[in-house]
């Protein structure tokens, strides 16, 4: 019997190529379809962060825990050997994800396929897509349809969702920004493999164990956080703040596009070009730099001015809002 001489992985260089192609369609597409995708994304990631919630509660539970005391180490375990569905749906269901378009957009970039206001269009609308995703599910789970409680009255998924949110912006700006660029390592790495994978079920497995990876570590992902964070908010009837919303996905997002660029797109570029000269390689750095911040300070940055000044100004009522 013969066996196949079929490539199982694809080149370091063919999929740099496919995945700077891939990027073409992100900004090609119509602002409505873009902001759907983004849409899409943002709820399929919220899907898997709900998913791995009600998993990790058994946790909470004897055997495992004991008396008041959870099984951490297993709840963060469970955690991560489940969430990863939301990232295989939105590869292979097909959606955009911002954290993922940081590595398609800086490969396209590279590749001279898109420019910055290619950059610029994706991007603001898939961030601002993944967030209105993001808020419906978070709207779904509480007072829509009370899968994690009431309002102000959660249930054992809903004080565990409120117990993350509060872990998550109870952290300071430093660390959050370095764990932003450890989670998006991770993601573009699963996203990476899976361009390289052929197969269906090896896209999966290439996929499944970065992400477990990051969720099980602890790193904080942008996107996992406007669904995490905003359920917390309501479903502790606003224990936790806009404000602290903001303290979170402002450094989270820096520290995943810096994650999502340098140790994955750039990494790759460089590796599969050898005759870059150090003029071409810097220009590069120095191009990603200036997109990514002038994106960061619109998308981010007054945002978060404006919900901070609005939670100052209205109270509780700023959650309404």
């Amino acid at each position: 019997m013969k066996m196949s001489k079929e490539k199982v992985l694809y080149g370091v260089d063919s999929t740099f190529e496919a995945v700077a192609k891939k990027a073409t369609p992100k900004f090609k597409t119509t602002p409505g379809r873009l902001l759907f995708a983004g849409f899409m994304a943002g709820a399929f990631i919220a899907f898997g962060f709900i998913l791995a919630i009600v998993a990790g509660c058994i946790a909470k539970y004897p055997p495992f825990a004991v008396g008041d005391t959870f099984n951490k180490p297993l709840f963060k375990i469970l955690l991560g050997a489940v969430f990863p569905v939301g990232l295989i749906a939105v590869i292979l269901a097909g959606a955009d994800l911002w954290t993922g378009n940081v590595q398609f957009l800086s490969a396209a970039k590279a590749k001279r396929y898109a420019d910055f206001k290619c950059i610029f269009y994706n991007w603001f609308g898939s961030y601002g897509g993944n967030f209105i995703g993001s808020i419906f599910l978070a709207l779904l789970v509480v007072p829509l349809t009370h899968l994690f409680g009431q309002v102000g009255e959660p249930n054992v998924f809903g004080s565990t969702a409120v117990a993350i949110a509060t872990g998550k912006v109870s952290k300071d700006i430093l660390t959050l920004f370095f764990l932003g660029i450890g989670c998006n390592w991770l993601v573009n790495i699963a996203i990476w493999q899976s361009a390289r994978v052929q197969d269906g079920a090896g896209k999966i497995l290439a996929i499944w164990f970065p992400i477990f990876a990051f969720v099980a570590i602890g790193f904080e992902h942008s996107i996992a956080n406007m669904w995490a964070i905003p359920t917390g908010i309501i479903a502790s009837n606003y224990a936790i703040t806009w404000s602290q919303f903001f303290h979170n996905v402002v450094p989270v997002t820096f520290g995943n596009a810096v994650g999502g660029f340098l140790f994955v797109a750039f990494y790759y570029w460089y590796l599969s070009h050898p005759e870059l000269s150090t003029g071409e390689v810097i220009k590069e750095i120095v191009d990603f730099l200036v997109v990514f911040i002038v994106f960061w300070v619109v998308a981010s940055l007054i945002p978060a001015g404006i919900g901070i000044a609005l939670d100052k100004a209205l109270g509780k009522g700023a959650m309404y809002l």
